[in-house]
């Protein structure tokens, strides 16, 4: 199995809603492996953003330096405890230091420490908005590293990057890619010495948000050879 708790007989579940499909398309070449066995034409085509949702010229524009501390944040849907638990004690000692901000959950215990928390969105025309609406001046992706995580695709390094925020990420496999962010091994202090760096140089801490802004909407977006490769 990928992850627990699931399913003890869910080979035979996929294997039985896959039987009568005439391809399997998936977002990374990790969990193509994982699902050899299931079927026989599996076809890899990485996630690309939608720009009827998050180009340019529709998401808002996210602010930056709104507070009188910087805004530090991540952003996502449930089932994300074991990630956010990566970085509980960074939360706690960072607090003084930053406005943590939260969208769709928090880590466990780290109440009193998040300045501030905003509930998901279950409306995918909602979300791109909303998580632009935070004004982070720099956005976290805590990820354990695992086999469930290996399979993963770097979505959340592409809608950050949408957002204009610099990102912090662990040094995974699933955020492996060409995207200028800043990779971290999952222990507490080069988590810290990390967030510490970006918000020492207000500047420049902007320009990695831009670069990475950049970078996504070149190579990223569901257009021009990205859309070509989905229509093939």
């Amino acid at each position: 199995s990928l992850h627990n708790p699931i399913q003890r007989d869910i080979q035979r579940r996929l294997r039985t809603a896959l039987e009568p499909m005439d391809r399997l398309v998936v977002s990374t070449a990790k969990l193509a492996e994982c699902m050899h066995e299931l079927h026989p034409e599996i076809r890899v085509v990485r996630n690309t953003l939608d720009p009827r949702w998050w180009g340019p010229d529709i998401l808002p524009t996210s602010l930056r330096r709104t507070g009188p501390k910087p805004r530090v944040g991540w952003a996502g849907g449930v089932g994300h405890d074991g990630d956010l638990a990566l970085i509980a004690d960074v939360v706690k000692a960072l607090a003084d230091e930053v406005h943590w901000v939260f969208m769709g959950m928090m880590p466990a215990g780290c109440e009193a420490y998040v300045h501030e928390f905003h509930k998901g969105y279950f409306n995918i025309e909602e979300y791109p908005a909303g998580l632009a609406r935070l004004n982070l001046d720099l956005a976290v992706a805590p990820l354990e590293d695992n086999l469930f995580t290996a399979c993963k695709s770097n979505l959340r390094l592409l809608e950050l990057g949408a957002c204009g925020y610099p990102v912090i990420c662990s040094d995974v496999p699933a955020f492996d890619c060409d995207l200028p962010v800043t990779r971290v091994k999952n222990r507490y202090k080069p988590w810290v010495d990390a967030i510490r760096m970006h918000l020492s140089d207000a500047d420049a801490n902007a320009t990695a948000g831009d670069a990475l802004r950049a970078a996504l909407l070149d190579r990223w977006m569901l257009q021009g050879e990205q859309l070509h490769a989905w229509r093939k």
